[in-house]
């Protein structure tokens, strides 16, 4: 005898997790000829229809997402509870902080960006997130550097971001200020890259910029 699923497993397992996500794609399915709207249950060997259908038919984007305003380009899309089948982060909070610091940058008109700080695996992970869209570089926070090199740097690039909260020595950091510089104090990669979006698109808003 053929094993059947609750339906409703079935879909949270496929990233539909809330009432209105579950809802939509009961509608896709029974629309497909796929589910009859009266069973609660479903035959085992349809999991592949079922997930092959929704693929298709629906486009899942987390909470998350949408409330960072990254679902723009998927008017259309169900918001359920599951990051691992976003088609934006796919479940990734790190790239997930990289796509609103991309976003930020590219609604102010910056695209030459430079970081000071964070531990050696942060400047590496960082311009691997962010180097498609953005000129990255990044700034060793314990090494000070004469104040004209660094000058140098400051005028060629749209903003300077400094990792408060991670490896970065005060000599170090007071080189760096200016009017070109972001602060951010917050921990880990995903976080930082978050803040670090929300005060561009803060000081954007002040100056019109």
């Amino acid at each position: 005898m053929a094993k059947d699923l609750p339906i409703d497993k079935l879909l949270r397992e496929c990233g539909f997790a809330t009432d209105s996500a579950q809802a939509a794609a009961r509608q896709a399915l029974f629309e497909a000829g796929i589910l009859n709207p009266r069973k609660v249950r479903i035959v085992e060997w349809k999991r592949g229809e079922v997930e092959a259908c929704l693929k298709a038919r629906l486009t899942l984007l987390c909470e998350a997402c949408r409330g960072g305003g990254l679902g723009e380009a998927y008017p259309d899309a169900i918001v359920a509870g599951q990051g691992d089948r976003c088609i934006v982060c796919e479940g990734s909070s790190n790239r997930r902080g990289a796509l609103l610091l991309i976003d930020a940058c590219r609604r102010a008109n910056f695209r030459r960006v430079i970081i000071v700080g964070g531990s050696a695996d942060i400047r590496q992970q960082v311009p691997l997130l962010l180097d498609q869209d953005l000129d990255v570089r990044m700034v060793d926070g314990t090494v000070a550097r004469p104040g004209r090199d660094v000058q140098r740097e400051v005028d060629g690039a749209d903003v300077v971001i400094l990792l408060g909260s991670t490896e970065l020595n005060h000599t170090v950091s007071a080189t760096w200020a200016g009017p070109k510089m972001v602060a951010t104090n917050s921990r880990g990669l995903s976080a930082f890259l978050t803040e670090a979006a929300e005060k561009i698109r803060a000081r954007s808003t002040r100056t019109g910029h």
